[in-house]
């Protein structure tokens, strides 16, 4: 009996084994979308015109900004929704031009709105908590305008209430929706010791966006962003990152390395990062690669992948649509995706920092970002599996959302222009 009790066990932790090896070996876009690697480029052609629907739309809601409450996609019914408060105004809507001569229309659900809450009353209610961040500089607050929702939400950590007790007070006058977030869904590898080193040594003759980078001079783990050259003088190049990769603490010039995927070692010596005001303001950094030749490419890692692993970026642009997918690469938890749940953002620190405008985004109850993937590139697919576009740098995480600093930030800031391959 006790033979065949040992016997079951070990076919559960077989099974266990095979299943996770098996989520794990799809792409990262059909783990988030919930399909097979084989119809990623029939959904991906799907989302591709809701993003066009969903452009042209808010063009026209502009004029409506009292009539509706915001839209966001949805891949898998192929539709995109508006959130509608005063249905009088949809064949107004619906009649534009912009809609008609591409039969837009087709892809538009018109549906009441959850909280009845308006796209004017929506930014008028998310202006107000923000001055009440300012007052009280609560700890740990996520704030933003969840369109799925058709609310302003907090996000907050229950252990902080009792020090946030007066700004949670304050902002309830704003009848916000108030999340209290958890992950049911760890991811695997956030647990360092589900990460086995591949060797004690990896060669590599290129640098990859998403690869991991090492402070030797504070011992800090971070992820490569992208590479990038100053926009009045190309001869100065970098290497983005996360600024707090940077310890302020420790001062000075502060050397960086390369740390391939599954390695325990430091590779090449890609260059230093001295303390700048986008460090402390924005939380990325600059590693100062001028006049290297490291191996920087514009290629992120997606060594996971069975037939993609090197995913070329070939623009940049702005992410503007709610619940359109978008992914990142970093050392630990490598290329994970989520959907996109705010876009107008405000983000606290543990002590008290503010930050404007990250983009929020993840799967419900699920980890898809670690320790050590700080500053790796956040991006989406264009219309094929191996070609993205940069959106920006992963610089935190909270719970089952994953933030990022948007790219226009990063370059307005630094007077940057990302490197691509025709340049």
């Amino acid at each position: 009996m006790r033979n065949i009790y040992i016997l079951l066990k070990l076919l559960t932790l077989i099974f266990i084994i095979n299943k996770i090896s098996l989520v794990y070996t799809k792409e990262a876009l059909a783990e988030l979308w919930d399909v097979e690697d084989s119809d990623l480029l029939h959904y991906l052609g799907i989302e591709n015109n809701l993003v066009a629907v969903d452009t042209a739309l808010r063009k026209v809601l502009r004029g409506f900004r009292s009539s509706f409450g915001g839209t966001y996609l949805d891949v898998k019914n192929n539709t995109v929704y508006c959130n509608t408060v005063d249905e009088t105004k949809v064949p107004i809507v619906k009649s534009s031009p912009l809609l008609t001569q591409h039969g837009y229309v087709d892809f538009i659900t018109f549906k009441p709105a959850p909280a009845n809450n308006s796209v004017s009353t929506l930014r008028s209610r998310f202006k107000g908590l923000g001055q009440l961040i300012d007052v009280f500089t609560p700890n740990n607050i996520r704030v933003y305008i969840d369109h799925k929702l058709n609310d302003v939400v907090i996000r907050h950590d229950s252990k902080d209430d009792e020090e946030n007790e007066d700004f949670l007070e304050h902002a309830s006058e704003f009848n916000p929706t108030l999340i209290v977030p958890n992950v049911t869904h760890p991811h695997p590898r956030c647990n360092n010791s589900s990460q086995a080193p591949l060797s004690k040594r990896v060669i590599v003759d290129r640098i990859l966006d998403g690869d991991g980078i090492i402070n030797v001079d504070a011992g800090l783990k971070c992820s490569v962003g992208f590479w990038a050259r100053h926009a009045e003088n190309e001869d100065l190049n970098y290497l983005v990152t996360a600024g707090h990769c940077y310890n302020s603490s420790v001062g000075g010039s502060q050397e960086f390395f390369h740390l391939p995927w599954g390695s325990e070692d430091p590779g090449v010596e890609l260059g230093s990062m001295e303390f700048s005001e986008t460090i402390e303001e924005y939380d990325f950094g600059l590693i100062d690669i001028t006049g290297k030749n490291v191996g920087q490419s514009a290629i992120i890692n997606n060594i996971d992948s069975e037939n993609f692993r090197k995913l070329h970026i070939l623009e940049d642009s702005t992410m503007s649509t709610h619940g359109a997918h978008i992914c990142k690469s970093g050392l630990t938890s490598h290329v994970t995706c989520g959907f996109v749940r705010g876009l107008n953002t405000i983000t606290t620190s543990a002590n008290g920092d503010i930050l404007e405008d990250l983009i929020y985004y993840g799967k419900d109850t699920f980890q898809i970002s670690c320790g050590g993937d700080s500053g790796g590139p956040v991006f989406s697919y264009l219309n094929d599996l191996s070609t993205v576009s940069l959106h920006g740098i992963s610089i935190s995480r909270f719970f089952d959302f994953s933030e990022s600093l948007p790219l226009n930030i990063i370059l307005g800031a630094a007077e940057l222009e990302p490197v691509m391959p025709h340049q």
